[in-house]
């Protein structure tokens, strides 16, 4: 009897011991569509997003600016770039003047007219080409939301950001505090619940969005490859709930502070296999990647 109890006691402390050494480069990352997966559709569109869906992308990542009549709408850049888009004639846009067709000088109703989907990128020259416009947020959750019911897939996530910056202020974006109510009272309507993460570089906005919206799940997006991460979580007056660095940013100790710290990690923009995996092995809890179909394959 005392040798069973003793076996037992003997295998209980082996399971845990094994379950301990399950180490959390174990863990599979949760896959991010940036901006709905621009490698594969022309970037931050509807059929972006719902192709992201289609392949099995759990959350769609995705940017906003405001256009000059206050409507939210999805726009990695606050101008018509020269290499996405194409003027409402069918014209290309001189690179020297691109920066003014900025979106918050047009109402949305010109903002429709351009067509950012059939211009080659040369970024992802396999990339899919079909006409598309810039949508309102509204819209493009509309459409992700009914084409997931309709299709009985499961409800994804969406990562946003809110493309706000101090050199933008009354330039590029309205002032951030008007920029982020905009941007939420839309968000809102949703009923997303912790299905939204709305995330930004400008701690101005994570601050003031936290302060005014506390309920909001929020995510510190960084590029800064010489402030300490210390440095940086003291520009915040919260803590976060998810750390989102530059992927080469990520080393283990980072994911120790951000864990230790009740933060999730999810890096950006990862496109190459061996950095997936170097950042699984890292315990990472997230990828943002332009490839969400060959990330995806890759992690399962």
């Amino acid at each position: 009897m005392k040798k069973s109890v003793f076996q037992c006691a003997l295998f209980v402390l082996l399971v845990t011991a094994v379950s301990a050494c399950k180490t959390t480069e174990e863990k599979t990352p949760l896959v991010h569509a940036h901006r709905g997966g621009m490698a594969l559709y022309p970037e931050n569109t509807i059929p972006a997003m719902i192709h992201a869906v289609s392949i099995g992308a759990p959350v769609l990542e995705l940017d906003l600016h405001v256009s000059k009549d206050h409507q939210v709408v999805v726009s990695h850049d606050a101008y018509f770039h020269a290499v996405k888009a194409y003027t409402p004639t069918g014209d290309t846009i001189p690179e020297e003047q691109m920066k003014s067709y900025k979106l918050y000088a047009m109402d949305y109703d010109s903002i429709s007219k351009y067509d950012v989907g059939t211009h080659p990128n040369p970024r992802f020259p396999q990339r899919k080409s079909l006409k598309c416009k810039v949508p309102l947020v509204s819209e493009l959750i509309d459409s992700v939301e009914n084409y997931t019911k309709t299709h009985s897939l499961p409800l994804v996530s969406y990562n946003i950001e809110i493309k706000s910056d101090p050199s933008k202020d009354g330039i590029f974006t309205p002032d951030y505090k008007i920029f982020a109510d905009l941007c939420i009272s839309v968000l809102l309507t949703k009923k997303l619940g912790n299905r939204l993460l709305v995330q930004c570089f400008d701690v101005r906005t994570l601050n003031y969005l936290h302060e005014r919206y506390p309920a909001l799940r929020l995510s510190y997006l960084v590029e800064d490859h010489v402030t300490s991460f210390d440095e940086q979580m003291k520009r915040l007056s919260f803590t976060p709930q998810v750390y989102s660095p530059e992927y080469d940013l990520v080393t283990k100790e980072l994911v120790q502070k951000a864990h230790a710290r009740h933060m999730e990690v999810a890096p950006w923009t990862v496109d190459n296999r061996s950095d997936v995996f170097r950042l699984k092995q890292l315990g990472v809890d997230a990828i943002i990647t332009n490839q969400p179909d060959s990330v995806m394959h890759w992690l399962h």
